[in-house]
């Protein structure tokens, strides 16, 4: 990892208020980093764990790690003794409790390089109910000189008991026109181009800017033309739904509540979008209904289910509002 990537300007202010805790020594042992998806969160995160293990970050002036000491050395190169990274294991979709439990043994152990041990734990939603009791006997009691960072995108997805016993950071998806000068200062990228980039990436700041390096643009803009060709050709939903079933299951469907929240949100205003027929009859019940069962379709399209099943029954209801 970076200890000197910068950090981006909406973060700023979350930056400062951990800075300034850590220097009145009355930052929490447990903070949570929550909010959306794609909106930076991990860099604030690496940020915050280079800060708290750099062994120079209480030299005047100086308000990141210091990227020279042994400690930033030691975490550059991934090998740093007192930084602990829980997340799910590979082919795993959960954070295991004996994943917690060996490291709420490790932090009980000396440090070995800095003055504390900091643990990241990542997406702290995905602890099962087991994980998350075996955690909260560290955070009601805390151990040693350690700081826990959970960095979560669902906090509804803890217990509230987990969240009670942490200091909430609440990072808000950044306003769209900050996010869209940035990306555009970034990318050296149209104004056009940027702007359909995150209309791909919902508004994340982060995923706009991988979708502007890379070709998974094409398919989200495959996404809206078959999307508009199905409002004056209905009966194309097999055809459609054969060539959007080739797309990665979790991009097609936040893709297609993506399309779908923007057209609800479009039809409310009385305004048209530009990728649907200026004489389409969009539905606002329908519409709403359609983003709802594409976000559970979403979340289940890892379960052995018929994807193209799924797909299909959508196409034809998004297909039917308009006839």
């Amino acid at each position: 990892m970076s200890v000197s990537a910068d950090i981006y300007p909406w973060l700023l202010e979350h930056w400062t208020f951990f800075c300034q805790r850590l220097e009145q020594d009355k930052l929490a042992h447990a903070i949570m980093l929550q909010g959306p998806a794609g909106n930076g969160k991990s860099v604030l995160a690496d940020a915050m764990v280079a800060k708290l293990l750099c062994v120079e970050n209480e030299s005047e002036g100086l308000t990141r790690a210091c990227g020279w000491c042994r400690s930033c050395k030691l975490l550059v190169g991934g090998a740093h003794p007192d930084r602990f990274d829980i997340q799910p294991e590979e082919d795993s979709l959960v954070i295991k409790i004996d994943q917690i439990r060996g490291l709420i043994s490790t932090l009980n152990l000396t440090t070995s390089v800095s003055k504390r041990k900091v643990a990241y734990i990542h997406p702290a939603e995905a602890m099962t109910r087991a994980s998350a009791n075996a955690l909260l006997k560290s955070l009601e009691e805390p151990v040693g000189n350690a700081v826990l960072i959970l960095v979560c995108n669902d906090a509804g997805g803890l217990p509230v008991t987990i969240r009670s016993r942490c200091q909430s950071i609440l990072v808000h998806q950044p306003d769209f026109k900050l996010t869209l000068d940035w990306l555009m200062r970034r990318s050296g990228e149209s104004r056009d181009a940027v702007t359909a980039a995150l209309q791909a990436a919902g508004g994340s700041p982060v995923r706009g800017a991988h979708f502007l390096a890379s070709p998974e643009q094409d398919s989200f803009d495959q996404i809206q033309k078959g999307l508009a060709t199905l409002i004056t050709r209905p009966g194309s939903v097999s055809a459609i739904g054969t060539e959007l079933s080739k797309l990665n299951p979790d991009n097609l469907w936040r893709w297609l509540s993506i399309c779908t929240a923007a057209a609800a949100k479009s039809a409310m205003a009385g305004e048209s979008l530009d990728w649907l027929p200026a004489d389409a009859v969009m539905k606002i019940k329908v519409l709403l209904h359609l983003q709802k069962r594409a976000d559970l379709n979403r979340k289940i399209s890892t379960s052995p289910v018929r994807g193209d099943l799924l797909l299909q029954d959508w196409l034809i209801r998004w297909a039917e509002q308009n006839t």
